[in-house]
């Protein structure tokens, strides 16, 4: 998206980009509410602190490529890139790595490639794979939802700078009570010593519930016309039947299918970052392909890999593959 009106590049209204990303942020506004609310004001900083210095990153950057800086920081796509790399983080990640990852966004992701639709790679994702390839351990150091709430506190609030600036090892022996594994981590680590998968003992209505309204947001997106069906619709049928597959042939893989797609973070990948209009091919046909290989490789990075989930790189894996797809697909106006 670049200039006043965003180009029709995947079937949605000619909105201003303001508009759309105003409306994206909109949708997100449930799930993260719940997020808050579940796992502790950690995620509000998160939020907070990326988005102060996603927009401090992008007013330099404007300012040495000589470019208007109040337009661009208004249309509010680097606020809305920081808001989802924050929601993709623990709540009890460190402030230095956040900033980090932040400034890996902005500069790696958008502006190194000319700025706002411009960019081949979508760039919360890039700051979000720089994060998981340089601070592995604070990455998959997810809270308890419910537990770090205590913090709201007052009283608590040295606890909770401390947790921020050096992550949980600064609680010393107590941080083991207070995070666990996300579910696709506990899982994984259930299969991996071949112990038989009890799924309502993974015990997670709070993850379920934010799936829940990460689709409620995508499906208010779609009504609005701000996506279009294509992407999500792919994305989540390539995954389930990827996932029975998995199930077919590997017997020991005994996760149900609703728990696979709701456990992660396939519905918020699926409706509000797939769809990025600008790293996304043009065409319908093309759109399908896309959403499918996305599905098909986080299902595949998720179960044959180290990493719980797989959402992230195959964005950016099939990122890489739009100038191919829109070359292979006559693009289809037929919308």
């Amino acid at each position: 998206m670049s200039g006043a009106l965003t180009h029709n590049r995947l079937g949605v209204k000619r909105l201003k980009t303001s508009t759309i990303m105003s409306s994206v942020m909109l949708a997100l506004i449930p799930g993260s509410i719940l997020m808050v609310y579940w796992l502790g004001p950690g995620v509000l900083m998160n939020l907070t602190v990326s988005v102060l210095v996603a927009v401090a990153c992008e007013a330099l950057c404007l300012r040495c490529r000589q470019r208007a800086i109040t337009p661009m920081i208004a249309d509010g796509s680097i606020v809305l890139a920081a808001w989802l790399l924050a929601l993709c983080l623990p709540p009890a990640f460190p402030f230095g790595p956040l900033i980090v990852g932040t400034l890996a966004m902005c500069v790696l992701g958008k502006h190194l490639y000319g700025g706002l639709g411009q960019n081949l790679f979508n760039p919360a994702m890039v700051g979000y794979a720089v994060l998981l390839v340089s601070f592995p351990t604070a990455m998959t150091t997810w809270t308890q939802p419910g537990e770090l709430t205590a913090f709201n506190d007052t009283a608590n609030w040295g606890s909770w700078w401390a947790l921020k600036w050096h992550g949980v090892s600064s609680l010393g022996g107590s941080w083991d009570a207070i995070t666990q594994a996300t579910p696709l981590d506990h899982l994984r680590s259930l299969e991996r010593q071949s112990l038989i998968v009890d799924v309502d003992a993974l015990h997670s209505p709070p993850w379920r519930a934010l799936s829940l309204a990460w689709l409620a947001g995508g499906l208010y997106l779609l009504v609005r016309g701000i996506i279009r069906w294509h992407i999500p619709v792919a994305m989540l049928v390539a995954a389930a039947l990827t996932h029975l597959a998995y199930r077919f042939f590997f017997p020991e893989y005994s996760l149900p299918l609703l728990p696979a797609l709701f456990y992660g973070a396939l519905m918020l990948g699926a409706f509000f970052i797939a769809t990025d209009p600008v790293t996304a091919p043009s065409s319908v046909r093309s759109r399908l392909c896309y959403g499918a290989g996305i599905g098909v490789l986080s299902m595949v990075i998720r179960t044959s890999s180290n990493y719980p989930e797989g959402v992230a790189f195959a964005v950016l894996l099939m990122n890489a593959t739009t100038p191919l797809l829109d070359r292979w697909f006559v693009l289809d106006k037929r919308l």
